[in-house]
């Protein structure tokens, strides 16, 4: 079968990768400040794309209707698109009342950022806004005003034969939106690679993580806010699907219903967007922060509630993202104001946030073992972290997360298989080699509660942790009985 992109005309195909191009770096310049690199991404993208569709000609001239844009003798029909920039571009021309824009091919990547950024001021600048005011700065981009209100017929005399352009139309915006696999496939990826999280608890909140990202799909905000994070910082993208995992397994475990585990996990995706407004040499720095850094650093939960704002995101995740470094007793930040309440959902996503990020290996501190990072945690139970919320968590992961391999102190290694009926301790393990390191083949379980009558001590104690979980199937068995 003959891919779309050689089936369509060429004049065609260059027009719609031109338009595309344009459109998404007016949806970057509206998410992130001047300078930022994913706009610069964006324009250098567009800019090569715009020079392909002048390649040969005196100019490029648009003329668009409130249905459809049209050129030379192509139609894109606007409305017939999921993708969130070609909405905004739609959205923005008309708020500044655009009828036509002509490019001539002498056309610098400033320019073109410069008319992008006004098209993208939220919310994409006011109606009527003076865009005469771009000649001083923007000399190849020519204007006029008229947004017409009907669609405009294109000769059809000219379209070349056999090409049905609303069908070529059709089929490029689904060859896109198949793209959105290739982000459930990254997702996928890291979730499978999530070691900390061996446990059926783990994989059903990973589902719905898949699930999420299924349901939003390409050309939404949050497809294209994950994206541009990727790119920007793949720990922070990576650390935000580690704790959407976490917090759709501890909010499950708390019996909160489908749709609220949903959203968390949703919420918990996007909590950290904020970052891409912090600069990279301050989120990859490997000592201290100065002052200034640490005051840039913490902006982030602002700036992530007025992205998701600006992009029509429900309450739920503005609220976690703005919320997400509160502590219970509202220390933290940013300070509320008197009286004010967190969000259940933050509450759980703070717990997330924490675990993940001390159990990962950074640039300025060493990677704790799940052992030692709970026994941290631990430490601002019923402070930091909400009392109850807390204890369902030690209850699913425990102080060290079942599946986990452990020293004791007679030199056996042991695997976690339980915990007491509180969740605060190890109950039992199952020993998997001796003292001198020699397998275990017997399935022999025992119970670290067991007291030596002559002393009165334990008879084993746990006295160290691996890093890595254990991967046999006999071992996974005990873990999810």
């Amino acid at each position: 079968m003959q891919p779309v992109t050689e089936a369509l005309p060429l004049e065609f195909q260059r027009l719609r990768e031109a338009v595309d191009s344009f459109a998404r770096l007016v949806l970057q310049s509206r998410l992130f400040p001047a300078g930022h690199p994913a706009v610069g991404h964006a324009l250098a993208t567009a800019h090569l794309q715009l020079a392909a569709a002048l390649e040969r000609r005196k100019s490029l001239r648009l003329v668009f209707s409130r249905d459809a844009l049209h050129c030379l003798n192509f139609k894109i029909d606007l409305r017939d698109t999921r993708d969130r920039a070609m909405l905004l571009l739609r959205e923005a021309l008309s708020r500044h009342s655009i009828g036509e824009m002509e490019l001539l091919p002498d056309t610098t990547p400033e320019e073109l950022a410069c008319f992008a950024r006004l098209l993208a001021s939220p919310p994409c600048g006011a109606a009527g806004a003076d865009v005469a005011s771009l000649g001083a700065q923007v000399r190849s981009i020519r204007v006029r005003s008229g947004f017409a209100p009907r669609e405009i017929a294109p000769d059809r005399a000219l379209v070349p034969s056999g090409c049905n352009l609303v069908a070529c139309e059709r089929q490029a915006a689904e060859r896109g939106r198949d793209s959105s696999g290739a982000m459930g496939a990254v997702v996928r990826g890291i979730l499978q690679r999530l070691e900390k999280f061996h446990s059926r608890e783990g994989a059903n909140a990973g589902e719905t993580i898949m699930s999420v990202i299924e349901r939003e799909g390409k050309g939404t905000a949050t497809f294209l806010l994950l994206n541009s994070l990727r790119d920007f910082d793949d720990y922070t993208f990576t650390h935000s699907v580690n704790v959407a995992v976490i917090a759709a397994a501890i909010a499950r475990s708390l019996g909160f219903p489908g749709g609220f585990v949903e959203g968390t996990a949703h919420a918990a995706l996007v909590h950290d967007i904020g970052k891409l407004y912090v600069p990279r040499e301050i989120l990859r720095k490997s000592g201290r922060l100065t002052p200034s850094e640490w005051q840039a650093m913490k902006r982030h939960p602002v700036d992530g509630e007025r992205i998701l704002r600006e992009e029509g995101f429900d309450l739920l995740c503005r609220r976690v993202a703005f919320e997400h470094h509160m502590r219970h007793d509202l220390e933290g930040y940013p300070k509320p104001k008197e009286g004010f309440e967190a969000h259940k959902a933050s509450e759980i996503v703070r717990i997330a946030d924490s675990y993940d990020a001390l159990t990962t290996k950074r640039p300025y501190r060493r990677q704790l073992n799940p052992y030692e990072a709970i026994k941290l945690m631990a430490k601002g139970r019923g402070t930091e972290f909400r009392r109850d919320y807390f204890d369902a968590f030690l209850r699913m992961l425990g102080n060290v997360p079942l599946g986990s391999v452990i020293e004791l102190s007679t030199g056996e290694t042991a695997l976690v298989v339980s915990f007491s009926a509180s969740g605060d301790e190890i109950s039992r393990v199952r020993l998997i080699a001796d003292p001198s390191g020699a397998p275990v083949a017997e399935e022999i379980v025992v119970d670290l509660g067991e007291i030596d009558p002559a002393t009165g001590d334990p008879l084993r104690r746990v006295v160290g942790v691996h890093d890595d979980p254990v991967r046999d199937v006999a071992g996974v068995r005990y873990c999810i009985d």
